[in-house]
C-alpha cells in the first residue's frame, strides 16, 4: 500500500495538491538510493488530465499506506480549496477536460 501526493505552490501563490492511493510493485529496479515502482489505478489518464495540465513536477512525496482519507482532511485545515486537490478518478468518472468520447 502507498499514498502519493504533492503539495506546491502556483506561480501566482495558490497551495494545489494532488493525491492517488495505489500499491509498491516488486520489480527489480537493477538500481540504487531510492527507485521504486507504484501501480495507481487509472494512473494514464491522471497523468494526463493532472499532473500534465496543472504542470506538476515530476517529484512527489510517499507514505507508505493508504493515508488519502487523512490527507485530504489536513489540506482543507491548511485552507487548500477542495478544487484545488486533485486525485485519480475511478474509470467512468471524466475528468472537466476529458474527452466523454474517447
Amino acid at each position: 500500500m502507498a499514498t502519493v501526493y504533492r503539495l506546491q505552490s502556483t506561480a501566482d501563490t495558490k497551495l494545489r495538491a494532488y493525491i492517488a492511493q495505489g500499491e509498491i510493485l516488486p520489480v527489480a529496479t537493477r538500481s540504487f538510493g531510492s527507485l521504486g515502482t507504484f501501480g495507481i489505478k487509472n494512473m494514464s489518464r491522471f497523468y494526463r488530465h493532472v499532473l500534465i495540465e496543472k504542470h506538476y513536477p515530476h517529484h512527489a512525496a510517499v507514505m507508505f499506506e493508504h493515508a488519502g482519507k487523512y490527507l485530504w482532511e489536513v489540506l482543507k485545515y491548511m485552507g487548500i480549496p477542495v478544487d484545488e486537490i486533485d486525485y485519480n478518478f475511478p474509470k467512468g468518472d471524466y475528468y472537466p477536460t476529458e474527452n466523454p468520447f474517447c
